[in-house]
């Protein structure tokens, strides 16, 4: 049986990381990324749908101005954080 649910803030997050990252000078290895998606995902209010619709359709509304400007901001303040505490070497 296939995924039931899905949080789609997961990919959202990660696009977003992905854009921003050349531009917020930290570490970009996979543990630190991880790291800083993370301490976002758990500030951001997940959107769980069951259906590919209902999949497309959130993601439309995940990108709005409001919830971008969130994402951002958690993902700033989650950088801030790992280069602070680096779980690596």
């Amino acid at each position: 049986m296939g995924k039931l649910v899905e949080n789609i803030m997961e990919k959202v997050v990660e696009d977003k990381l992905n854009q921003m990252l050349p531009s917020l000078n930290c570490c970009t290895c996979n543990i630190c990324k991880t790291d800083i998606m993370c301490y976002a995902l758990n500030r951001i209010k997940p959107k769980y749908v069951s259906t590919d619709q209902g999949a497309l359709l959130s993601r439309v509304d995940s990108v709005s101005i409001t919830y971008g400007t969130a994402v951002m901001t958690e993902i700033a303040a989650g950088v801030e954080i790992v280069r602070k505490n680096p779980h690596h070497n």
